[in-house]
């Protein structure tokens, strides 16, 4: 009897075993990224109050002397981790701002930019096997309010990266990282236009693999309302000098 048990395990052993090679060997895989729906509508009265209550006085900041535009807010957070959104995602946001003494009251009319776009990997096994639809969101285009210092130029406020939906078939494993740029003005002096680019490094493992496969992609935007992904979108205005360059995106740790 123990030898017909031993017998039919190794039977089904053998029959099980084709498919697991079949599944590592599944090379052919498509991953793409596609934008799914854009609106661009003036910011609420309550949308302001809820933002520029406190991340104006934010201590995170980085200088950028020759430009005098600095950011405040996170340098690089982690957007989706062990397939779930990360905890700290709430607080991640950067702006691109003027100077040290920039008060939020100086500016009114912002606008609210919001892009979604879908992730996808498509297997030959699996179908769908990635489907990720995340939200690009900015504040931008505001104008001087009466009676204040009457700063010129268009900004950047509370750019944030966030997670809609996330849909996994068996086996998958999926992280992203986005770290921000240094801002930059590609307006002029007198007329300073905030620039700022996020690279989204998205890092994903198939079903019985070990290694991660890494997807990267390229998310610029402009005080005048502009949002390209894959690449930057041609301003008709004088770049303005600097001899600022941006750092290399940091490494991100696949978990």
């Amino acid at each position: 009897m123990k030898i017909k048990k031993l017998l039919l395990a190794t039977l089904s052993l053998a029959l099980l075993a084709p498919s697991l090679p079949a599944f590592a060997a599944d090379l052919d895989t498509k991953d793409r990224t596609q934008l799914i729906s854009e609106t661009s509508a003036p910011l609420t009265p309550g949308e302001a109050r809820a933002f520029f209550a406190g991340p104006g006085k934010d201590d995170r900041v980085l200088v950028i002397p020759a430009i005098m535009i600095i950011m405040a807010g996170a340098k690089v957070w982690n957007v989706i981790m062990d397939n779930r959104p990360s905890a700290d995602l709430a607080s991640a946001y950067a702006s691109a701002i003027p100077g040290f003494d920039f008060n939020w009251q100086d500016l009114k009319e912002w606008r609210k930019v919001t892009k979604k776009y879908r992730f996808s990997i498509d297997s030959k096994l699996q179908g769908r096997a990635v489907d990720i639809v995340y939200e690009v969101s900015f504040f931008h285009g505001a104008v001087p309010t009466p009676g204040s210092a009457g700063r010129k130029g268009q900004y950047i406020a509370n750019f944030t990266i966030k997670p809609v939906d996330i849909k996994l078939k068996w086996g998958w494993k999926v992280a992203l990282a986005a770290s921000m740029s240094n801002p930059m003005n590609v307006g002029t002096a007198s007329e300073p236009v905030a620039w700022l680019n996020a690279d989204l490094n998205w890092q994903y493992a198939k079903p019985f693999s070990t290694e991660p496969n890494i997807h990267l992609n390229s998310i610029t935007i402009d005080g005048l309302g502009s949002l390209e992904i894959g690449g930057s979108k041609e301003l008709n205005i004088p770049l303005a000098p600097s001899e600022e360059t941006a750092p290399a995106a940091p490494a991100v740790a696949w978990n």
